[in-house]
């Protein structure tokens, strides 16, 4: 048997108050609505209770542990992680993406329909979101190289030789935010001129996990033959299928507390191990380097615990989304 394998298929013991899926670390599907065009009015998402500060009764783990700072860089290197921790990252890691994207939409729709305070709150909770994502991103990458390459890359090499993140089918309406493209609403705000620096920290990131994870900078769609055959539907469902994730009319109450569910486990994943694999500080690149990125791993949890307030439910004029730990 393949030394991964042997090593996934060792007894793996779950945190103190895991409750997701059948055992420690594994996955669950995601349900959500079809993805939106970019122009398309989408139902919103929510959790069907009443909004406000009791919201995060829904987290406790969450509310227990996301006010301290998460350690960089300190308790995975004093173990072996086992690598169906890393499987259950880069799922549900991206799982978690994919509802922030479509928060992100639904913020961006607000921004455009509405002027002065609300408008700020609605960029000001975008940028909540886009720092979220930026810390999935970190999550979902966290893994060694030698994991990435016998582990990740070739299950996506076997879903699809040309696998891309470009088929993700919730990323195209929210595309413009993150190529950096300056819709009528993102003016000269501190809330806008806030976004638009975060956004270019998710653009240093997303730069940092290819160099650190794919170093040669080949991904499989670089790489594969010109295959040309399937739709961008079709793709979107391959997308999909892998990252275990279906799609359902009328089922827009089911993604906030699928998102805080994921939430939480993510939350008992780094109290137990920590962000960063053995050998992580060797095979980190300049981009990741910088005090930006640490900051936002130090304040990853903290992070988690403002997007679930926000996609419960709470007012973004009574939270306080600045970062704790900068």
């Amino acid at each position: 048997m393949n030394t991964t394998f042997e090593a996934m298929a060792a007894k793996l013991s779950a945190p103190e108050g895991w409750t997701f899926s059948d055992g420690p670390y594994g996955i669950e599907p995601l349900i959500l609505p079809p993805a939106a065009a970019p122009d398309e009015e989408v139902e919103r998402l929510r959790l069907d209770t009443e909004p406000g500060p009791g919201a995060t009764a829904f987290c406790p783990i969450l509310l227990a542990h996301g006010k301290a700072p998460q350690p960089v860089g300190t308790l995975a290197a004093q173990q072996t992680v086992h690598p169906r921790v890393y499987w259950f990252r880069w799922i549900t890691g991206h799982q978690i993406s994919f509802v922030l994207w479509r928060l992100i939409l639904q913020e961006m729709r607000t921004a455009a329909l509405t002027h002065g305070r609300r408008q700020a709150w609605a960029i000001a909770a975008m940028t909540a979101y886009v720092r979220g994502y930026c810390s999935m991103l970190l999550y979902t990458a966290s893994c060694s190289r030698d994991v990435y390459e016998s582990l990740i890359r070739p299950s996506m090499f076997l879903a699809h030789p040309g696998f891309s993140g470009t088929w993700a089918p919730d990323f195209a309406a929210v595309r413009q935010v993150f190529r950096g493209r300056r819709p009528e609403w993102s003016g000269s705000t501190d809330e806008a001129v806030t976004l638009r620096r975060t956004v270019e920290l998710y653009r240093h990131i997303h730069a940092g996990v290819a160099a650190k994870l794919v170093p040669a900078g080949g991904s499989l769609l670089q790489e594969a033959p010109s295959y040309g055959t399937l739709s961008p539907e079709l793709l979107g469902t391959l997308f999909d299928t892998y990252f275990l994730t279906a799609r359902s009319p009328d089922c827009a109450d089911r993604a906030v507390p699928q998102l805080l569910r994921r939430l939480e486990a993510v939350t008992l994943d780094l109290a137990e191990h920590g962000l960063t694999a053995p050998g992580d500080e060797e095979e980190r690149p300049a981009e990741l380097r910088g005090e930006e990125v640490f900051d936002i791993e130090r304040d990853l949890t903290g992070t988690m615990l403002r997007v679930a307030e926000l996609a419960a439910g709470m007012d973004p004029s009574d939270l306080d989304l600045r970062p704790q730990f900068v």
